[in-house]
Parts: C-alpha cells; sequence; structure tokens
C-alpha cells in the first residue's frame, strides 16, 4: 500500500471547533495522513545533513500591524516584555504574552521590533482566531496615544517558519526574517504586501527540499521541544506568564515598571514558587510501556491512542483519597504527544525548594481519565512528563538565583536588626 499526504487539510485554523483533541482522524488506505515525511520526520529533524531549506506557512497566525510615534511607548505600557531599548535596530522577535489585571495571560504573542527602513511600526503576531479580540484589548487600552492599530488578512500578510538548520532564503525581496526566540526551535517571520500568501510560497518554494512541511509537522516540533502557543494549550484567563513558561523566553522584564498585571508577576519572580509548569508529555499503555531510559517523548505516527479531552485532568494511577487530587492538566496534542501543564516536584524529579521532589521513577505512573460524551464510555490512557533540557537548565538557574536572593534579603535583614540594636 503507497502512502501520500491527504489533499485535505488535517487541521483548519479558521475553525474554532478544530482543537488538538480531534486532529487525529482516521483515514482510508487510499487517502492516509501519514505520510513517509511523516514517518520519518524525528529521524529528519535531528539528522546532521540538513535539507536546503524546509519553511512552513503558518496559516493559523496572524498580524496586527502597530504604527505611530506612540506605538513604542503604547507596547511598553501594556506588556511585560522588554520593550525599551530599541537599541537594535535591524529589529528582533520576543515571544511574550498580554496579562489581565490579575496577571493572567489573556493572548500570548509574537512581538516583531520596527526594522531600520520602518522605525516606527511593530507587528504583533498571534492565533488567526484570537486577533480580533486582541485587536479589540489593543483598541480598549489605546485611547489618545498616536498610534494606528490594523489586522493584517492572509492576503496582506503571511507568517511562515524556517526549521532549525536551514539554510538562508536567498531571495530576500520583502522577507523579515527573526530568530524565534524560543530554545532549540528555528526562524520565523513574515511578508507583507498584495497576494502575500501565494507570493511567500513561490519565494521559498523555489529552493525548498522537495520534502513538504505543514502545519501539524510545526506542532510536532513545538510539542516535542515543549513549547505551547495559542489559546488551546495556553489557557486564557488562568494561565501565567511563568507556568507558561515566558520567564525563560526573556518575554518578561523583572525590572521594568508599570504594566498590565504586574504586581502578580514580579510577586510570583520574587517571593514565589512556580510549582507548575507547562512540559511535553507522551501518551501510552501497559501493553507498550515507555523505557525508563527514555528521556525525551517520542512521535509515533501510526499511534492508535485516544486523545484526551481538553483540560482533562491527570491523576496518579490508582490514588485514592487526597492523594488523587489532580497533578496535572492535559492541554492538546497530536497523535501519542502532547502539551501538559504538571506539578513538576509530583510529576518529574525536579527539586523546587528543600523538600525535594516526591517523584518515584519506578513507582509513580500518571494518567489520564474521562467518560466519552456520546457513549459515556470510560476511557483512560497513562501519561509520563518529561523535562526537555533547556526547561532543566533555565528550572536550576532559577532556584539557584531564588536562593540567592532570600540569602541577600536575610542579610540585610540582619544588618537592619543590628543597626536599631545600636540606636
Amino acid at each position: 500500500m503507497s502512502t501520500r499526504l491527504c489533499t485535505k487539510p488535517l487541521f483548519d485554523p479558521s475553525c474554532l471547533r478544530c482543537q488538538p483533541v480531534n486532529l487525529v482522524r482516521k483515514c482510508g488506505p487510499e487517502n492516509t495522513r501519514v505520510s513517509t515525511a511523516r514517518k520519518t520526520f524525528g529521524a529528519r529533524f535531528y539528522a546532521t545533513d540538513a535539507p536546503k531549506l524546509n519553511y512552513v506557512v503558518l496559516t493559523g497566525r496572524s498580524l496586527i500591524s502597530l504604527d505611530g510615534p506612540d506605538a513604542t511607548d503604547f507596547l511598553h505600557n501594556l506588556i511585560p516584555a522588554p520593550v525599551l531599548p530599541l537599541n537594535d535596530a535591524s529589529g528582533s522577535c520576543i515571544a511574550t504574552a498580554f496579562l489581565n489585571a490579575k496577571g493572567r495571560i489573556i493572548h500570548d504573542a509574537f512581538l516583531y521590533k520596527p526594522t531600520k527602513t520602518d522605525s516606527h511600526r511593530w507587528f504583533l503576531e498571534v492565533d488567526a482566531n484570537s486577533a480580533p479580540a486582541v485587536l479589540k484589548h489593543l483598541k480598549k487600552h489605546k485611547l489618545r496615544t498616536k498610534v494606528k492599530l490594523q489586522q493584517l488578512s492572509s492576503e496582506e500578510a503571511a507568517v511562515f517558519y524556517l526549521w532549525p538548520r536551514s539554510s538562508d532564503p536567498t531571495r530576500t525581496e520583502g522577507l523579515v526574517l527573526r530568530q524565534d526566540p524560543r530554545p532549540k526551535m528555528g526562524r520565523r517571520g513574515y511578508l507583507l504586501g498584495e497576494n502575500a500568501t501565494q507570493r511567500l510560497k513561490d519565494t521559498l518554494g523555489e529552493e525548498s527540499s522537495k520534502e513538504e512541511y505543514h502545519w501539524e509537522d510545526y506542532m510536532i516540533h513545538r510539542i516535542l521541544n515543549g513549547h505551547a502557543e495559542g489559546p488551546i494549550e495556553i489557557l486564557s484567563e488562568h494561565a501565567l506568564p511563568q507556568e507558561s513558561n515566558f520567564d525563560f523566553y526573556g518575554g518578561i522584564d523583572f525590572h521594568k515598571g508599570c504594566y498590565l498585571g504586574q504586581e502578580l508577576t514580579i510577586r510570583t519572580h520574587h517571593t514565589g514558587v512556580v510549582r507548575k509548569r507547562i512540559l511535553p508529555v507522551q501518551l501510552y499503555t501497559d501493553e507498550r510501556p515507555i523505557s525508563k531510559d527514555q528521556t525525551r517523548p517520542q512521535y509515533d505516527p501510526l499511534t492508535s491512542l485516544p486523545q484526551p479531552p481538553h483540560e482533562a485532568n491527570i491523576a496518579k494511577c490508582g490514588a485514592r483519597g487526597r492523594s488523587a487530587r489532580s497533578t496535572g492538566k492535559w492541554l492538546g496534542g497530536y497523535g501519542n504527544i502532547g502539551l501538559a501543564l504538571c506539578r513538576l516536584e509530583t510529576m518529574t524529579d525536579l527539586s523546587l525548594t528543600a523538600e525535594g521532589s516526591q517523584f518515584n521513577q519506578e513507582a509513580d505512573h500518571f494518567e489520564v481519565a474521562w467518560q466519552d460524551g456520546t457513549s459515556n464510555e470510560n476511557n483512560s490512557v497513562k501519561v509520563k512528563a518529561f523535562v526537555p533540557p533547556w526547561l532543566r537548565q533555565a528550572i536550576d538557574d532559577s532556584v539557584k538565583a531564588r536562593s540567592e536572593r532570600s540569602q541577600a534579603r536575610r542579610k540585610k535583614d540582619l544588618e537592619d536588626d543590628d543597626d536599631d540594636e545600636v540606636d
């Protein structure tokens, strides 16, 4: 039986119902969605002899333009990202988020700094479905600020992504290309102008490799590296920026002045402990267990495992009473891999405090259980969380820095007490 890509889109970014929990759909042999390229995705991605140029047009992303003399100050006072100073006039890309007054994320975004040729114009890359809500949020805070806000259609702007180890395109007319600020990711950018999407495909398609990349390839790539994106994976008005790893993306400036949601964000950084974070996870069963030596999730394109529903709770297998409380929340995935908000000291070997991790690799197993909405059947699948090396190092450095800040505060308190006694 020959395998080829289905001509129908597996993920329709314009459909609000097309969520990650519904992505895996069965097809007949004549219309299978598992291509030869998809089967060898992992091997191709980590190969040393990378193809010439690999790209994907991110049709599920949209651009919002902020143009005007007050655009920089407007963004500086609204988001936690380090917008100022503009000393890198060539432009850069920042992964950040818009917060509400309680410090919860309402929209995640990539922020493109102005280029040398357009020094007053910023661009926000957001989820296409969320773009109208983001624009409404910006207009709500615009007031008398001299900034022009505009959502660009897919005909006016096209967003794309270049895989790691991919070469730069030689034809760069109108292309804006920036490094994705998230660890282990490639580069991303956009093209402006009339009929942008088709022009982008024509420009990059002439130099690309024969293997075609699609939205689901980009999704697998993100999940394997532990990066959430969009309102499905980053729960709007519930997720915290640190739990979503924006502090490790450089998306939070802990030294800047007031911005919306600053109070909780700063207090958590200086006095709190981030006990939950978004991690990549892998689904499995007792019939096909995960090896104890496995240190990263492995994508299986031929899996038949069911996808848990969005926001399904993760709990320890066989737990009863208080020990049966939720240890995590399933956010979404593809095939047998996904992203989940996990309690670090319960589901991993990470130690955040002096108490240390409670995780026992030999004895602790976790599962997601749910009831089918139509058949009322009880379903469950086991899940294992992994800590990517970049995230493990970042958390270790964060714990060390917090310990040093705590020691400095105690030392200062002792010195103040001594000064009071002398007085």
